[in-house]
């Protein structure tokens, strides 16, 4: 919506914040929030008015469109589940929170920003196989299109200037370099391409919810402070590789950049592939627990319970059927 409504302005050759008051009055204030996320019922009722189009519609130019998709019920306050935040502080931003491809900015007419950008799943581009971007390149601030025009007198306005526009330094991001997106491989390629087309198409399987279910459990563990350690640790000891730790000064998966994200939904694949065989590889070694695995999953899946229930058993069980799995993989290598 925040890229619908800026066009909007822009096509009417006015300022973003002069065209508002004029069109929604003064005593509104609509850039203090995040209104992909939380757009009040008036200014929906508003552009529907002012722009003849559905109600619908316009509430598919918001984050509500994931609703019942990624997250049950938006929430008011706090991080949304799969949803990057924004933390707007006096209408600025403190995070990186809007993400661009550089290939989709280039394309068509007029550049604009996609709600989906905005699903801190979507860390690559799955139709150029880019990564994604969350600042500009050139002085490292979040993407603000809203305040291209800031501090500009009437001669010189942002009308003219694509929406692609770095608010600070005046980079046209879709300049951008392209980044090729390195997967661990064609796999989790493949079933995280189509998750990403089942959530913006609305047309995800039963299994495919499930697994987005799963997924956001796994993240979590990977951001926790509690457990994260010894599950990167068993890893990087599995892989022979040093992988990106999450900032652990951010309380939620969503708030890491896009480095980060994709590192750590890469190693929740893992966790998820060949299923349940690596993730039992992980705690029969002691890298996650059972009660980690159910802490604060509701409407888990039944093959996930059914699989992590035969976990909560002694350690010393546990550690019996660790030597009896690596016997197995001895007695198969010779």
């Amino acid at each position: 919506m925040s890229s619908w409504l800026v066009r909007i302005a822009h096509a009417n050759g006015e300022k973003v914040q002069s065209f508002c008051h004029h069109e929604f009055g003064q005593k509104h204030q609509i850039w203090n929030r995040d209104i992909d996320r939380l757009a009040p019922d008036w200014l929906l009722t508003k552009l529907c008015e002012k722009t003849a189009t559905p109600i619908e519609r316009v509430r598919q130019t918001t984050l509500k469109r994931y609703e019942g998709i990624l997250f049950d019920h938006t929430a008011l306050s706090g991080v949304e589940k799969w949803i990057t935040p924004l933390r707007i502080y006096h209408r600025t931003r403190k995070s990186h929170g809007l993400q661009f491809c550089p290939e989709c900015l280039k394309e068509g007419n007029e550049p604009y920003f996609r709600t989906q950008w905005r699903i801190a799943f979507h860390t690559f581009c799955p139709k150029h196989n880019v990564m994604m971007h969350d600042r500009c390149p050139c002085c490292g601030e979040p993407v603000v299109f809203q305040r291209i025009e800031l501090g500009k007198g009437n001669e010189e306005t942002a009308c003219d200037k694509p929406l692609s526009t770095c608010f600070n330094c005046g980079f046209d991001l879709a300049d951008s370099k392209p980044e090729k997106a390195i997967f661990w491989n064609n796999d989790t390629s493949a079933r995280w391409g189509q998750l990403l087309s089942g959530i913006q198409e609305n047309k995800l399987t039963r299994y495919q919810s499930e697994q987005l279910a799963v997924l956001h459990q796994f993240v979590k563990l990977l951001c926790s402070k509690v457990v994260s350690e010894k599950l990167f640790d068993f890893m990087e000891s599995k892989f022979r590789m040093v992988l990106e730790r999450p900032n652990f000064g951010l309380r939620h998966f969503e708030a890491n950049d896009i480095i980060r994200r994709f590192g750590i939904i890469q190693c929740a694949w893992w966790l998820l592939s060949e299923w349940p065989n690596n993730l039992k590889g992980a705690w029969l070694d002691g890298a996650v627990r059972y009660n980690h695995l159910l802490k604060d999953f509701d409407g888990m899946p039944d093959w996930y319970l059914r699989e992590v229930g035969n976990m909560n058993i002694n350690y010393k069980r546990r550690e019996m059927l660790k030597t009896l799995l690596m016997n197995t993989n001895t007695s198969e290598k010779k």
